[in-house]
């Protein structure tokens, strides 16, 4: 037998860069430009063919190594030789290969965080077309705040299908890869989910036994452990392990600890029986940092140096944790019918006292700005179930996929904040007065009022969901498919402002029920596309953000318990997607249109504030994404996306027809990776976002001279090398924002009192060891 390793012709007959001396970010740019606007018909002609595993030929068999055993460690969801590429979800709600679902859903693998040095999952929604950055602000928790194709998301992460309680900053070190459902999407994932979902698939036991690790210096200090046994034909188990201690490169003072452990156990009960179990364990230490003040005299954010910071050292501080068990039984009852009951229980904290920079109007060398502080301290408890049973069912030329499910959680949130030792002549005559901080050269070690006892009262808030839903996939031969979902969720919500004591003023407790639906057709003109349209529609419960005690930002008051009724949106998508270049290319494209209606809103101030049920906005875009190899040395992720946004009605009426706050019309980001040598890999990535308005709801504000406030449009830059120094031993560099540009990435919603600041330029060096 003579074993050869054979490549599809579409892969040994690639094309050749041109340009050898073009800057590394119009490469980036132009690769993937070239794949997204290829042609329909080039790439049907470069589609997957099937390669015959072998051939004999006058008794010389030849074997084709079209697709290798997957490598220890390797993300099981994705194409083998072309890892960027993610063949399928992570979620058993979506049976369907990625190709075939009649949404876009985005999805970075672990190989593309570990090429960029992401260890945050905030550092990676950064990056992402069609996806901007909230603030932490009086109104709600300091922690992640995502906010996509328009519309919140705060409330909208889950981790391996359910969601994850609580505001709060999360990690990537146990994700196996990332998912970003876009467009309404209640029917997969319960209420909000509005503009989309955030889905982390956790890393769970494999077939072979391995053990890999990383160190990282520089700017990160940063250590991981991957190791995975399996222990006899029955018992496999995998252990994460990380701990970080980085500075925030450009800004001073602050800071990023981290530890965290995630292990998982594997056990085949019987034949048809599994149990999974696994506990993840986080804990940070973070400097919180809301950035610069906005100079009302420029209209931007003030012209300072960009490392400038406001906080005040030894007092400033953010304490999260995340506790959570959870365990999974998979029984196989027939080859076509399982069944998967997935339970969890968990804890999140979020404890903090953060400094606001205010905003100023006009800077000179003696501006100052009064410090001023927010504290919270949430604690979370959470306990879920979720049991599905999926069945495959063939009737002549016709198959279905049928998912029905039940979904119930409980949630306990509390709110214990600090009282500061401020001074006030009438309460507090021996406290300190909260100082001035010069603009230009900041005093972090100023004396400043510290903690000087906990609050007198916790708020309080319950919620328990119950959800029940059932999906069908239908196959109608080879080329029509059609998917139907629908899904429905009793929501039942109290608030107590002071626990154990009940205030008519402040106090709510409210029950909603919604229905949704997600409706799809599919067309596969050949094995390797897809053109679908879908429907699908989602809502936002009064109540549903449980950091909060404001109408506005999601919370529940009396307010808007006597609104009854929840938002309801609706998405109507058109879309192709393609597997080209020897099926190791994913290419796709979406047109859309997401509708809300019954849209909260606040009118007049104090006593008077009232809410009203009267928003309407309209979201179209179109979104382009790529993933994969273009040949078999360069690897390419990324998209654009673009999104007009409008007010379409509003209690207020000048806000009609004006943009929604918080967006960046324009997006994109193309991460690329070239095999220069078998030994040496070189790559990049370049993120683009466009210029963001500032708003409550519409994009409404504007300065003294009728200006509308907005942040500037910016590009960063970010290289990585990678060189195998050993078959065990591989170091990488990675230079993020090269050219140590100032982005200001998000704002305060109304005046803009305060911008948040990107990082500088971070340089670190990473040696990963395979033992």
């Amino acid at each position: 037998m003579v074993s050869l390793d054979y490549k599809p012709l579409s892969l040994r007959s690639t094309t050749q860069l041109t340009t050898r001396h073009a800057s590394l970010a119009s490469g980036t740019l132009l690769a993937l430009g070239s794949t997204l606007l290829m042609p329909i018909s080039y790439a049907a002609e470069t589609a997957a063919t099937t390669v015959t595993n072998e051939t004999t030929l006058e008794g010389v068999t030849v074997t084709a190594k079209r697709k290798p055993a997957t490598a220890p460690a390797a993300n099981p969801n994705a194409d083998h030789e072309a890892p960027y590429k993610i063949d399928k979800s992570g979620n058993n709600k979506f049976t369907e290969p990625l190709l075939n679902v009649s949404k876009t859903i985005t999805v970075i693998g672990k190989e593309q965080l570990a090429d960029t040095g992401t260890t945050a999952l905030r550092d990676l929604m950064r990056t992402q077309p069609a996806i901007t950055l909230g603030t932490g602000e009086g109104g709600n928790a300091q922690g992640d705040r995502f906010i996509i194709r328009g519309f919140e998301a705060r409330g909208d992460v889950f981790v391996d299908g359910m969601r994850d309680p609580g505001v709060t900053t999360r990690e990537v070190f146990a994700a196996e890869q990332i998912e970003i459902a876009k467009g309404a999407s209640s029917t997969f994932a319960g209420r909000g989910t509005t503009g989309g979902a955030i889905n982390s698939i956790t890393k769970k036991p494999q077939n072979t036994n391995f053990t890999k690790g990383s160190l990282t210096l520089g700017d990160d200090k940063r250590a991981t452990l991957d190791a995975n046994r399996v222990i006899n034909d029955k018992l496999k188990v995998r252990a994460n392990v990380m701990v970080q201690d980085s500075d925030i490169a450009g800004r001073d003072e602050v800071y990023d600890k981290r530890k965290g452990i995630a292990l998982s156990a594997d056990y085949k009960a019987t034949d048809k029986v599994k149990i999974l179990t696994d506990y993840y364990h986080l804990k940070g230490e973070q400097m919180p940092d809301r950035g610069h003040p906005w100079d009302r005299a420029t209209n931007a954010p003030a012209a300072v140096d960009r490392n400038n910071f406001y906080g005040i050292v030894g007092r400033d501080f953010q304490d999260t944790s995340a506790d959570i068990f959870t365990s999974t039984i998979d029984v196989d009852f027939t080859a076509n019918t399982r069944w998967t009951t997935k339970v969890r229980k968990g804890e999140t904290t979020n404890d903090y006292i953060v400094s606001t920079p205010s905003s100023i109007n006009g800077l000179t060398d003696s501006t100052t700005i009064t410090n001023r502080a927010s504290t919270a301290s949430f604690t979370n408890k959470f306990q879920g179930i979720n049991s599905q049973i999926t069945h495959e069912l063939h009737k002549g030329n016709t198959e279905h996929t049928l998912v029905g499910g039940v979904e119930f959680s409980k949630e306990k949130v509390t709110n214990q904040g600090y009282v500061l030792d401020t001074y006030n002549a009438s309460t507090n005559p021996t406290g300190v007065v909260p100082p001035n901080i010069n603009v230009k050269d900041p005093d972090n070690h100023a004396i400043a009022p510290g903690i000087k006892s906990r609050s007198d009262s916790t708020s309080l808030v319950e919620a328990d969901v119950k959800s029940f839903y059932v999906m069908d996939t239908v196959k109608f031969g080879k080329k029509w498919q059609v998917f139907g979902g629908l899904r429905y969720e009793q929501f039942d919500i109290t608030r107590q402002a002071r626990e154990g004591t009940y205030d008519s003023n402040s106090d709510s407790s409210d029950s909603t029920n919604f229905s949704s639906g997600h409706v799809g057709l599919i067309y596969k003109p050949r094995e390797n596309a897809s053109f679908y349209a879908s429907a699908s529609t989602s809502a936002n419960l009064p109540g549903e953000m449980f950091d909060s005690g404001g109408v506005e930002y999601g919370g529940i008051t009396p307010l808007t318990v006597a609104l009854k009724k929840p938002e309801e949106n609706k998405t109507v998508e058109v879309g192709t997607k393609w597997n080209i270049r020897g099926d190791n290319l994913a290419v796709g494209a979406a047109i859309f249109q997401t509708d809300k209606k019954n849209k909260i809103e606040v009118t007049g101030t104090g006593t008077s504030q009232e809410a009203h049920q009267s928003g309407e906005v309209r979201v179209q875009g179109v979104e382009l994404n790529a993933s994969g190899n273009i040949t078999p040395k360069l690897s390419v992720t990324g998209g654009v996306a673009y999104l007009d946004t409008e007010v379409t009605n509003s209690a207020t009426a000048s806000n009609i027809g004006l943009e929604l706050a918080n967006v960046a019309p324009k997006s994109a980001y193309i991460q690329t990776k070239y095999q220069v040598t078998p030994k040496l890999a070189v790559g990049g990535a370049v993120t683009y976002k466009d210029k963001i308005k500032a708003g409550t709801f519409a994009a409404s504000v504007k300065d003294a001279n009728g200006n509308e406030v907005m942040l500037p449009s910016s590009t960063r830059l970010d290289l990585m090398a990678q060189y195998k120094v050993s078959k065990k031993l591989t170091t990488q560099l990675n230079i993020n924002n090269v050219e140590n540009k100032t982005i200001y990435e998000a704002f305060y919603r109304s005046s803009a009192p305060f911008t948040y600041v990107a990082p500088g330029r971070s340089i670190n060096v990473t040696f990963n060891y395979d033992f």
